[in-house]
């Protein structure tokens, strides 16, 4: 009901003729009394009898102003209803730290219930940790996978969890130290054959001019950026990663043989290792030559501006998985935020 468009006037009154009827109260009659006895009596009586009268005038609300604008709602009044209240979207930030979580796990053995070897379930969070033999055994089980990984990463390379754009868990492969050498060599020989060799899956140029614009991006864009400059140092960096997540699974062993041993401390000892495996993830990300710090620095020159170093990265479109730097990690805000911050800084080696 709306303040503006009410005879107040003519509310109150008639709401006090119908009160008093029903109660058949004599005051009411009284009211009807044109006596002298009651000086107000004949005022107040062709008041009420002018309020149910047809013929009485219809002020229009205009004529009453309201102290405020404020709207008088219906009784009961329902305020904040819930419907109404924004809700957190999937996208929040509480949302895209679960994901970043994940992703991290992904890449190395270590957290508590992540179990990369698996083909099915890789993530169990009803994983039963109440036996000694069952937490202390995937400590030690984890430290040994990533220990061999170190080797692979020496090698060709480990293997890894990612989840794809569809939202599929699959497998991917890391690029080990040997690995990223014979990239090298591949690459020299496509750019010198003018791409009369190709390595497997690329696309051979066409024309004169295509097979000399070949050999300038297979020379010095793949082969010395890619695989020397950027390449080593990344294939190095995992293998420090690996041995060092080595020694964190290991000593997780400790807690999970005494603390462990009552619900809290399985808690606690959870949460301690698996966001400290998060953190030296990240760190290890960010330095020069790390994952992250590849993806932040990483630009596409047809893009003009908006393909310049770190601009090309803030600029990539939410969820977008296409571009080979976002192959194995969700492309979310709160990953792109944090990873160029650091690489905003100056580093000095």
């Amino acid at each position: 009901m709306d303040i503006r468009n009410t005879n107040n006037s003519q509310i109150i009154t008639e709401s006090f003729i119908k009160g008093m009827a029903k109660k058949n109260n004599p005051t009411l009659l009284a009211l009807n009394n044109k006596s002298a006895k009651l000086p107000f009596g004949r005022v107040l009586n062709n008041e009420l009898g002018g309020a149910n009268s047809p013929h009485t005038l219809r002020r229009p609300a205009k004529h009453f102003m309201p102290l405020n604008n404020s709207r008088i709602n219906r009784y009961p009044e329902t305020l904040f209803k819930s419907r109404d209240v924004n809700k957190p979207s999937k996208s929040s930030i509480i949302e895209q730290y679960k994901t970043y979580k994940e992703d991290q796990l992904m890449s190395n053995p270590g957290g508590d219930n992540f179990f990369l070897s698996k083909t099915g379930e890789v993530i169990d969070n009803n994983y039963d940790h109440s036996r000694i033999t069952k937490r202390v055994g995937k400590d030690l089980s984890d430290a040994g996978n990533n220990l061999l990984n170190a080797v692979k990463d020496l090698g060709i390379g480990a293997k890894i969890k990612y989840v794809d754009k569809h939202g599929n868990i699959q497998d991917g492969r890391k690029v080990g130290l040997a690995g990223t050498v014979v990239n090298f060599f591949k690459d020299v020989a496509s750019g010198l054959s003018f791409g009369l060799y190709s390595p497997e899956g690329e696309v051979r140029p066409q024309g004169g001019a295509g097979r000399v614009k070949h050999l300038f991006k297979k020379i010095f864009k793949d082969a010395l950026v890619g695989d020397i400059v950027k390449g080593v140092p990344k294939s190095v960096i995992h293998i420090g990663e690996d041995i060092m997540f080595a020694g964190l699974n290991a000593v997780e062993a400790v807690p999970d043989a005494t603390i462990g041993n009552f619900k809290a401390g399985r808690k606690v000892t959870t949460a301690v290792f698996d966001n400290t495996q998060v953190i030296l993830d990240f760190v290890t990300d960010v330095i020069p030559g790390g994952d992250a710090s590849i993806r932040t620095r990483s630009f596409e020159l047809a893009k003009g501006l908006k393909g310049l170093p770190i601009i090309n990265n803030l600029t990539t479109p939410e969820g977008n998985q296409d571009e080979k730097e976002w192959r194995y990690v969700r492309n979310t805000s709160f990953r792109k935020v944090i990873e160029t911050i650091p690489s905003l800084m100056p580093f000095r080696i």
